[in-house]
């Protein structure tokens, strides 16, 4: 009885090991036909975008008018009354100010007064030269006493013409006792107030004249010489987004000494409403390069046997993602050798091994290897 006990004992646990040793087997089996699938890794990618090869540089400006006089009196005196105040719109004839004509009047009285007594000695010269022209003609006086009346006849007749015309400049001085616009305009300083005596020609108001205006912008000197070959706009700060095209006016032949830069006018091929003078702009000055390129981050670029290189998400990711716009849309990488034109701040600028709309990876570039799977990451929605 126990011979046959530990008999069933023995064939039992023989039964029990056979049973483990199967399980073991297919599962090592069923490891080694279906290994685990690798999980895609998340990266951050940018679209390209391909644009013309453009070289553009902005500098700060500041809309000027392109003509702004300076205007005073053409005679000397005190000021009694100034018409306008800055920031007004004058025409052509408008009063801007009045001197105090008192002074004038006087001197023209007594211009006037000079030329009654030159016109009273040029007739009596004249009846002094008709009397002893009818005695030369009988002989009955000497020639150069007839020559001497003539001479006299000629200096009293000169004199009459000499106060008439001194008399025309003083009646024009009465009128310059009075500024006028010579044209339409803008004031935009003014530079006298009543009660005070000026100077002739001295500065009394500045006008701007209506019409062109320009942008004035200060170039570096290493970026003189491309300038007029640039495509020009000018974009107010009032008014982001509205570029407005420009031509090159005018270009210092010198230095400012303070900053070494050189003073460019550009001006506004058709202004915009709403400009003001003294408003603050930006001129982009633009060269066509031809050709088409892409930006991109500079973390998206590696190296491919020393050159520069960037990793592609394939067509069949690209095209998954944006079509399921899944954060977890998976695709294989590729890395592809493109050409840098220049850098730009952060920027690459590529010119050539890229498509438009494909997709680049812009960050951890230096960790991914061909072929591997990846995901596009998204924000997680706030």
């Amino acid at each position: 009885m126990t011979g046959m006990r530990l008999a069933r004992g023995g064939v039992a646990a023989i039964g029990l090991l056979a049973l483990a040793a199967g399980l073991s087997g297919c599962k090592e089996t069923h490891s080694a036909a279906a290994p685990p699938e690798a999980e895609a890794r998340p990266v951050r990618v940018a679209t390209v975008a391909l644009e013309p090869a453009t070289d553009s540089v902005r500098y700060p400006a500041v809309i000027r008018p392109r003509v702004e006089a300076d205007v005073g009196f053409r005679v000397g005196g005190k000021v009694i009354a100034r018409l306008v105040e800055v920031g007004a719109r004058v025409e052509p004839g408008m009063a801007l100010a009045k001197l105090d004509p008192t002074d004038l009047q006087l001197q023209i009285k007594a211009s006037q007064a000079q030329l009654a007594s030159a016109q009273s000695d040029a007739a009596n010269a004249r009846n002094d030269f008709a009397r002893y022209s009818s005695l030369r003609q009988g002989e009955w006086t000497t020639r150069q006493e007839y020559d001497r009346r003539k001479t006299a006849l000629d200096k009293a007749e000169a004199r009459v013409r000499e106060v008439e015309a001194q008399l025309r400049v003083l009646t024009n001085s009465m009128q310059y006792a009075t500024l006028v616009a010579d044209e339409a305009g803008v004031v935009t300083a003014a530079l006298v107030e009543p009660g005070q005596v000026v100077a002739q020609g001295q500065t009394a108001l500045r006008v701007a004249r209506l019409g062109a205006v320009e942008a004035v912008a200060n170039i570096p000197e290493q970026q003189l010489g491309d300038l007029p070959k640039r495509r020009l706009s000018v974009e107010l700060w009032s008014q982001p987004g509205s570029a407005v095209p420009g031509t090159l006016r005018e270009l210092s032949p010198s230095a400012d000494p303070g900053t070494r830069t050189y003073q460019a006018k550009i001006t506004l091929d058709n202004p915009p409403p709403g400009l003001q003078l003294g408003m603050t702009a930006t001129v982009t000055a633009a060269l066509d390069h031809g050709g088409l390129v892409a930006r991109l981050p500079i973390s998206a670029l590696t190296q491919r046997e020393q050159k520069p290189a960037v990793w592609v998400l394939s067509q069949a990711a690209g095209s998954q993602a944006g079509s399921q716009g899944d954060a977890h849309a998976a695709g294989t990488l590729e890395l592809r050798p493109v050409a840098v034109a220049a850098y730009a701040g952060d920027l690459a600028i590529v010119a050539g091994g890229l498509k438009d709309g494909e997709r680049v990876v812009t960050a951890g570039v230096h960790k991914l290897d061909a072929g591997q799977k990846v995901r596009v990451w998204t924000e997680p929605a706030r």
